[in-house]
């Protein structure tokens, strides 16, 4: 009874839950009740004076008004706090007893001494109404006793202090059946309670399957979208490792037999194709090295102070050869006086290097590379490779940041790689502590722009200035 009146917090869902259940008789109570007790005035009209009939009755209906009025405000009482549902509580616990008390009073308004059968007509409203209560307002304990002892009082106390033999036996009657009830509201309350608590632990039963299922399907959405990836990797790596394998393998197996000779010049054509072949396969399992160490979370940055003007001019002059074989124009638009960046080079590296291979490789013979690089407003580092290639189409411009993902699938698989190099740009970036963003058209080309935080921007030298005379 004390947690029905003054709830605690961690048993509030239980509480509520209670309310939920009597809010239906609530609700039908003050409506019916009244109607009940003009029936009831009625019987008594042989035993008890028309004034004392009705305005017993217009008390009964006044009261029912008021329990009706407070029911409908109670319905805009928010149950998800507190204090809400002890406002709710309190009010319904002290407006049913003031009800209840107003209608059992029909043993002092309407009893007529020396009246048995008014009597025995009384005490039956009052017990019907009892067992009637019980049964409703069994889930709410503290309201269900505030019934049970206003209807003893009001059956009781006129039975048992009445000299008339017939009525002290009706009291008696009345005290057994009211122990009747009482043990009955117990066990009802009982029975209430672990219906309710099974249902709680049902719905929370049924809410930890649904958030299992939901963590269930999105994690076999990730495996089934890693083995498409894992697939599409494994098909490109077969033609990506196999290429230059081949090339070192037959190539040495020329020069370790002497195909043609002692023609030194063509072995070393050979050795050339076999030293580049070795350094991209290198390269290759740098990448993927890179983002395992990414992913595992276990890459760890050497820092310095990085030149980023000198850097991009090393990889665009490492990139010409590419450039001019596909026919195409490289334009560079870089701020005078970039200061340095704090940051590991050879990610640092790795970013630009990636992006502009990127944009080679999926740029049409004659297209153009811009490469763009400042500070803006803010102090940051701007990076920005754009081309007017193939473009990436919109379905797959999520995807090309994950691992193994490529923008298009209607290329060729040579054009199209292994899949790593912007997800290893978005892996150094974020090191960095900066992003990477993709803004791209299908058929119009595709600019990336990486951005590195004003907090890895040094601050360029201060120059010395002779003061004249």
């Amino acid at each position: 009874m004390r947690q029905w009146v003054h709830p605690d917090p961690e048993n509030l869902w239980i509480t509520e839950a209670q309310l939920r259940l009597g809010r239906a008789n609530a609700q039908t109570a003050p409506i019916l009740i009244p109607v009940a007790a003009f029936f009831v005035a009625l019987a008594c009209a042989s035993w008890v004076s028309d004034a004392m009939r009705t305005g017993w009755w217009i008390a009964v209906a006044a009261s029912g008004l008021a329990m009706n009025r407070l029911t409908w405000w109670l319905q805009s009482v928010p149950t998800n706090t507190l204090e809400g549902i002890r406002l709710r509580v309190k009010a319904r616990f002290f407006a049913t007893t003031a009800f209840s008390i107003v209608w059992c009073s029909m043993t002092v308004f309407l009893w007529a001494p020396g009246e048995p059968l008014n009597h025995m007509l009384l005490i039956m409203v009052l017990a019907c109404s009892l067992a009637g209560s019980v049964a409703s307002g069994a889930a709410q304990p503290a309201t269900m006793a505030a019934l049970v002892v206003v209807h003893g009082v009001f059956m009781l106390v006129p039975t048992l202090t009445s000299p008339d033999t017939m009525d002290r036996t009706l009291g008696g009657t009345s005290a057994v059946f009211l122990l009747l009830m009482i043990s009955h509201a117990i066990s009802l309350h009982g029975s209430m309670n672990k219906l309710l608590r099974l249902e709680h632990e049902r719905a929370d039963l049924v809410q930890g399957l649904k958030v299992a299922k939901e963590i269930s399907d999105r994690e076999r959405a990730q495996a089934a979208a890693a083995g498409r990836a894992k697939s599409q990797f494994l098909s490109n790596m077969n033609h990506e490792l196999r290429t230059p394998m081949n090339a070192i393998l037959g190539f040495s197996e020329l020069i370790k037999t002497k195909a043609f000779g002692d023609s030194v010049d063509k072995y070393t054509e050979y050795a050339e194709i076999i030293h580049d072949s070795g350094q991209h396969l290198l390269g290759l399992i740098n990448d993927m090295l890179d983002l395992a160490k990414i992913e595992g979370g276990r890459l760890s940055l050497r820092e310095s102070d990085v030149n980023m003007t000198a850097l991009i001019n090393d990889v665009l002059e490492a990139s010409a050869a590419k450039a001019a074989e596909g026919e195409l124009t490289i334009t560079k638009i870089l701020q005078k006086n970039i200061p340095r960046v704090r940051g590991d080079e050879r990610g640092l590296r790795q970013i630009v290097a990636n992006l502009v291979s990127n944009s080679l490789k999926f740029t049409p013979r004659g297209g153009r590379v811009e490469v763009f690089s400042q500070i803006d407003a803010s102090g940051r580092m701007i990076i920005r490779i754009a081309d007017n290639g193939i473009g990436i189409a919109e379905e797959d411009r999520d995807r090309v940041f994950e691992r193994f993902g490529q923008g298009r699938h209607d290329i060729t698989s040579h054009e199209r790689g292994t899949g790593l190099g912007l997800a290893i740009v978005k892996g150094f970036a974020e090191a960095h502590d900066g992003s990477v963003s993709l803004e791209s058209e299908l058929g119009h080309g595709t600019t990336v722009t990486v951005t590195l935080p004003a907090e890895r921007v040094l601050a360029p030298p201060v120059q010395s200035v002779k003061k004249a005379g």
